[in-house]
């Protein structure tokens, strides 16, 4: 059984520009995961469609959004009671500095009881989910 993994910004965009210091690392671990158990917060969605607008423009914007959504990704739809475990937890972790979007990953992870996240963010590692012993942060 293939376990689900949580995606965060940073990798996809490593693993969209080949000029990105991480790129051969995140383009290999986005490769290694099976679609359809990689889950994305709709709040990280947002933030990657801010980042690569950006960044890139408009209409590389589009081309990302074309292929996430078709990519078999499962994007996880944040409401009032995930963002409430994500303000707790950004409560918690204070001294961290985790953003909003960081919080609503790490809120998906405990709603989901999932603790494998493809970040290059390693401050996640400093978070202790409720159902584990610690967040396994890949690449």
């Amino acid at each position: 059984m293939i376990l689900p993994i949580i995606l965060d910004t940073a990798v996809i965009v490593a693993a969209m520009d080949k000029r990105e210091k991480h790129h051969a690392s995140a383009a290999a671990a986005m490769a290694g995961a099976s679609p359809d158990r990689i889950l994305m917060p709709s709040t990280i969605m947002a933030e990657t469609m801010s980042f690569v607008r950006a960044r890139y423009g408009l209409q590389y914007q589009r081309r990302v959004w074309d292929s996430l959504h078709a990519s078999g990704i499962d994007i996880v739809a944040v409401g009032a009671e995930l963002i409430a475990v994500a303000r707790e937890i950004d409560q918690a972790y204070a001294d961290v500095g985790f953003g909003f979007a960081d919080c609503t990953l790490l809120a998906t992870c405990e709603q989901e009881q999932v603790a494998k996240v493809l970040s290059l963010d390693r401050r996640l590692a400093t978070y202790r989910p409720s159902f584990a012993a610690g967040l396994q942060l890949l690449p």
